[in-house]
């Protein structure tokens, strides 16, 4: 079996493959310490899995799940990173992933995690499961992008508005609304979003882009 890790933290990179070698001593490791190197790789030899982290050098937020299927199109996809899940997992997952993990988690999940890949399916926490049932489960889901998260029309277009880093002031005079109302709407569009400031939210927006 072949393994490419792509993490630019060379004890991460380590750590995988010591519990890596525990579950499975026939596997071939492989190494790169930032996106682009990794696909330069792919293009070498064919893989069974990469273990791929976010926050790397020449990162593509989720477009890098769709250019690494076209290097290898079977080629089983975990997402192993620091970043919460419950911002990242959707996205990625949503993307094609066939698997997330936070690097927060126990050896024991990052080996369970390792066994259902394995096995052609798919994994997530079970925190990020009840995510996706939650979301499935609502009455307003579609198929896209953040429709997924019950948002109504409006607070989509607000949310473009808020991606572009208009005021509230701004907002409410293109939406021919009161300052309030806008402060009401962003509110509920962080809650739905899960996520806390500006920071966040914006970072999430940045991963549909």
């Amino acid at each position: 079996m072949n393994l490419l890790i792509i993490d630019d933290f060379t004890l991460i990179r380590l750590g995988i493959r010591t519990i890596v070698s525990e579950l499975d001593t026939s596997v071939h490791f492989y190494e790169a310490d930032s996106f682009p190197q990794g696909l330069s790789i792919l293009e070498q030899r064919q893989f069974d899995m990469v273990i791929l982290d976010i926050n790397i050098p020449g990162s593509e937020n989720v477009k890098m799940i769709e250019l690494i299927r076209e290097k290898q199109k079977n080629i089983i996809i975990f997402i192993y990173s620091a970043h919460d899940e419950t911002i990242y997992a959707l996205p990625f997952l949503k993307a094609g992933a066939d698997g997330f993990l936070s690097k927060t988690a126990r050896v024991e999940d990052f080996k369970l995690a390792w066994k259902v890949l394995l096995k052609k399916r798919k994994y997530a926490s079970s925190g990020v499961q009840e995510m996706l049932l939650n979301y499935v489960g609502s009455a307003s889901y579609t198929e896209d992008g953040f429709k997924n998260y019950g948002l109504s029309v409006k607070e989509l277009q607000i949310m473009q508005l808020m991606s572009q880093s208009k005021w509230n002031k701004e907002i409410a005079a293109i939406m021919k609304l009161k300052e309030n109302t806008v402060s009401t709407y962003k509110r509920r569009i962080y809650e739905k979003l899960n996520v806390k400031d500006e920071l966040e939210f914006l970072r999430k927006v940045r991963l549909y882009s």
